[in-house]
C-alpha cells in the first residue's frame, strides 16, 4: 500500500494449547463432521461468525496471563455444547447465529479487559521494568512478546543472549502471533533485523504489533525516547490505519491556548473542506496533527532534535517547504486573504504565549523556549497548510 508524499498466523501452537487449538478451529466445510458444522457451512454468515470466533478467542487467550485462562476455556467448552445441540439442523439457523453473536460479545468483553489489565502491566514499566517482564513473559501473545521486545532492546531490562532471545520474539509475533494483515506483515519485515536495528525501529516495531490492538501508546515512551518515539508513532500509513494504536494524552494542549484558537478561527474555514476532500488520507495527516501537539505539549525539548529517519527528514523539508510557502502565500481562492492576514497578524502572540509556557512550567531557558515556540508554530501551520497546498 503506498504512503502518501507528504506522510509517511497460523493459530496458537497446538502443542502449547491443545484444547484451545481445537476451539479456535472452524469447521471444515469441505468435510464437516458433526450436524451442528453441517448447519454452520450451510449458511455463509455462519461460517463468517464461527471463523470470527476463531480469531477472537486465540486473541482473547493470548491477551490472558496462562494462570487466566480456564475460566475462559471452560465458558467455550460451555459454548460448544449448547452450540452443538442448537446448530443441529439447519432449521436452527437464527438460533445458531443467535447464540453465536452472544458469545463473541461476551467474548470481545473479556478480550477487551485482559488488554486494559496488560496495559496496566506496561504502565508499570517506568517504575519497575523487572517486574514488568516478570508479568509480561505469563502471556503468549504479540503485545505483550512485543513489549519484551522493547524492554531488552532499549536495555530496561538486560536478558541473558539477548539476541536470539530477541530474535525468537520477533520470530514468534512475526509467524504466530499477529493477525494474517499482507500489509502490515510486508512492512513489517520492511524493518529488517530488528534485533541489530537502531531503537527507532524496535519501536516502530512495538507501534506495529499495538496497532492490532486496542492498548495506547503509553507517555513514558515519548518522555524517555523522545525524537525516536515520536517519528515511530507518527503518521506512517497516509490512511485510516493511522488512526491505531491511539496515543496517550497530555493533561493540557498548548494549542488550546487562547492566542493559539485565535490563529485556528482563521485558518479552520480553508482546512477543514481540504480534509474531507483528501478521502481516507486525511488520518494521515490528522494523526500527524496528534502527535505534533503530542510532542509540543508533553516534550516540546524534542522540537528542537534533528529527524533521525530518511522519513523524518523528508518530512521536516517538506515541513520547511509550507513554512516558506505561508510567509509569501497568494492562493486566495483557496484561503481567502482575510483570513490569512489575520492568521499571519495572530501568529506572534501565540508564539509569545507558547515560550512563556515552556519557560514557567518546562524550565526552558529563554533562548530554549523562544525556539521551541517557534518550532511548534512551525508544526501547527506546516501540517495544516499541507493540505491545502498542491502535492510534490
Amino acid at each position: 500500500m503506498p504512503r502518501s508524499s507528504w506522510l509517511f498466523g497460523p493459530a496458537l501452537s497446538l502443542c502449547l494449547f491443545p484444547f484451545a487449538a481445537m476451539a479456535q478451529t472452524p469447521p471444515d466445510c469441505t468435510r464437516p463432521s458433526s450436524r451442528a458444522d453441517r448447519t454452520i457451512c450451510a449458511s455463509a454468515d455462519l461460517k463468517v461468525a464461527a471463523e470470527d470466533m476463531a480469531t477472537l478467542l486465540r486473541e482473547t487467550l493470548e491477551n490472558t496471563p496462562t494462570d487466566g485462562r480456564d475460566v475462559i476455556e471452560r465458558a467455550q467448552k460451555a459454548f460448544l455444547t449448547e452450540r452443538d445441540g442448537t446448530c443441529a439442523d439447519t432449521s436452527a439457523i437464527p438460533a445458531c447465529r443467535t447464540l453465536y453473536e452472544a458469545r463473541a460479545a461476551d467474548l470481545a468483553a473479556q478480550n477487551s479487559a485482559a488488554q486494559r489489565k496488560l496495559a496496566a502491566v506496561v504502565a508499570g514499566i517506568p517504575k519497575d521494568a523487572k517486574a514488568a517482564a516478570v508479568a509480561l513473559q505469563r502471556y503468549n501473545g504479540a503485545p505483550a512478546k512485543a513489549w519484551l521486545v522493547y524492554l531488552y532492546q532499549s536495555g530496561a531490562v538486560p536478558v541473558a543472549d539477548k539476541d536470539p532471545t530477541v530474535r525468537k520474539l520477533v520470530d514468534d509475533i512475526l509467524n504466530r502471533g499477529l493477525p494474517r494483515d499482507p500489509y502490515l506483515l510486508e512492512e513489517m519485515a520492511n524493518l529488517g533485523d530488528v534485533p541489530s536495528a537502531p531503537l527507532g525501529t524496535s519501536l516502530l516495531f512495538l507501534r506495529h504489533v499495538l496497532s492490532t490492538t486496542e492498548m495506547d501508546a503509553p507517555c513514558f515512551l515519548f518522555t524517555k525516547h523522545g525524537q525516536p518515539a515520536f517519528e515511530a508513532f507518527g503518521a506512517f500509513w497516509g490512511n485510516a490505519r493511522d488512526e491505531t494504536p491511539g496515543l496517550c494524552h497530555p493533561s493540557s494542549s498548548v494549542f488550546d491556548l487562547p492566542e493559539w484558537k485565535a490563529v485556528s478561527a482563521h485558518m479552520d474555514p480553508a482546512i477543514e473542506p481540504a480534509l474531507v476532500e483528501r478521502g481516507s488520507i486525511r488520518h494521515g495527516y490528522e494523526r500527524q496533527f496528534e502527535v505534533d501537539d503530542l510532542q509540543a505539549s508533553f516534550v516540546p525539548s524534542t522540537l528542537l532534535e534533528a529527524p533521525m529517519s530518511a522519513e523524518a527528514k523528508k518530512m521536516a523539508e517538506q515541513r520547511g517547504r509550507a513554512v516558506a510557502a505561508f510567509r509569501s502565500w497568494s492562493d486566495f481562492d483557496i484561503w481567502p486573504e482575510t483570513e490569512y492576514r489575520a492568521a499571519v497578524r495572530t501568529l506572534p502572540a501565540a508564539i509569545t504565549a507558547t515560550s512563556k509556557l515552556y519557560r514557567e512550567k518546562f524550565k526552558l531557558n529563554p533562548q530554549t523556549a523562544d525556539q521551541a515556540a517557534k518550532a511548534a508554530a512551525d508544526r501547527f501551520i506546516a501540517g495544516r497548510l499541507g493540505l491545502i497546498m498542491p502535492d510534490d
